[in-house]
């Protein structure tokens, strides 16, 4: 099994290539202004919520006492897991919204 620090490092590696992608489709946005359609500023809304989902998901397991942390980790591996399926497919929708919008 992987280390505590190796599971907060994945997560944290995680949490910021997300939130990096959402400040790039942001800039994208912001460039389009008024022409940016409501499709697309609802995906990213969906996108935004997902990574906090994510984010309060990591506090939890950060916060956790070395003794609670192998319990938190189990169970939440679940959750995460389905957390991370689900920003990586929120993204792939969004990104694909975004992109035929700006094509």
């Amino acid at each position: 099994m992987a280390t505590r620090e190796e599971i907060q490092a994945k997560m944290e590696a995680s949490l910021e290539a997300g939130g990096k992608k959402i400040d790039e489709l942001k800039a994208e946005m912001a460039k389009a202004g008024d022409k940016a359609s409501a499709e697309s500023a609802e995906a990213l809304a969906d996108a935004e919520r997902l990574l906090e989902k994510g984010k309060a998901k990591y506090a939890e397991l950060a916060s956790a006492s070395d003794e609670q942390f192998d319990k938190v980790v189990a169970s939440s591996k679940e959750t995460w897991d389905e957390l991370s399926s689900q920003i990586e497919g929120g993204w792939a929708a969004v990104s694909s919204k975004v992109k035929s919008f700006f094509s």
